[in-house]
This record gives structure tokens, C-alpha cells and sequence, in this order.
């Protein structure tokens, strides 16, 4: 019954300001959170440097260029791989499991091209949150993208 729903918020709102008060160490303020889908892609691409520096393991940096081209850079040194990849409308982010490797790859797919076959690797990390985050944040990238060039 919705009355139990509306039952369950009120109660939630009203022990929030106990929660917060309680902070027992942790920091007493965080990072605000903005919805990936209020962002600009210049946000965007920003909070998915954020994410390639905080996952677990090698660095992943990322940068938008002309023409939505997305610029991925993995590692440091000679260690480094760079891969720059044109945005379209086809495209999407997809997280997949690396039974192998035990890690959360989001591979870059193209639907025209073959719709199996990753054409990148965006990021590879063994935490799940991370390679979703990564994931939405691509695919409202080239959404954007797509929007800006069907608008000229």
C-alpha cells in the first residue's frame, strides 16, 4: 500500500539529521554529488579522471578533443598506452567481466561495426562501482556527442 512507502520516507528524512550528526572519524564533508546526466561533457570527462585515478591499479586518464574524439591514456612511463577513439551515435560502454584477469573491463563497442568485438578498453579495474560509473559516464558522453552532431 503507498501509504507504508510514504511511511518508510518520512522516516528516513527524519532520522537523516541523527545520521549525519553521528560521523564517528569520518570526514564531516564530502565530495557533493551532481547526477552524471545534469553534467556537461567537460564534467563529464573530468569525473571520469577522477574514477580512472581512484580505481585499483594502473592510472587511467582521459580527455575529449575535436570532433568528440576521446583520448584514453592507461599507465605511466614506457608502461604507457594511449588509444584515441572518435565518438558516434553506434557506439556504447559496456561493462564486462575479464574472467581471466578477475576485473571489470568497460569495453567500447560498436553496434555497426561487430556488434561483439570491443574496439577499447576504457578502463580496467576489479571494482564493480567503478567500471559501472565509468560506463554511464561514456555512454552520456557520446550521447552528447551524437546530439551535437545531428544539431549542424
Amino acid at each position: 500500500m503507498w501509504w507504508h512507502d510514504v511511511a518508510r520516507v518520512a522516516i528516513v528524512v527524519a532520522a537523516a539529521p541523527l545520521l549525519v550528526s553521528c560521523s564517528e572519524g569520518y570526514p564531516g564533508e564530502d565530495r557533493p554529488l551532481v547526477s552524471p546526466f545534469d553534467m556537461n561533457n567537460a564534467e563529464r570527462v573530468a569525473e571520469l579522471n577522477v574514477v580512472g585515478r581512484d580505481s585499483p591499479g594502473p592510472r587511467w586518464r582521459y580527455a575529449l578533443r575535436e570532433g568528440c574524439a576521446l583520448e584514453v591514456e592507461q599507465g605511466s612511463g614506457k608502461d604507457r598506452r594511449r588509444v584515441a577513439v572518435t565518438l558516434k551515435r553506434s557506439m556504447d560502454a559496456e561493462v564486462v567481466f575479464d574472467d581471466a584477469t578477475k576485473t571489470y573491463d568497460v569495453a567500447l563497442i560498436d553496434r555497426s561495426v561487430d556488434a561483439g568485438k570491443p574496439i577499447a578498453t576504457l578502463l580496467k579495474t576489479d571494482k564493480w562501482t567503478y567500471a559501472t560509473q565509468g560506463s554511464l559516464l561514456v555512454d552520456l558522453l557520446i550521447r552528447d556527442c551524437a546530439a551535437r552532431s545531428t544539431a549542424r
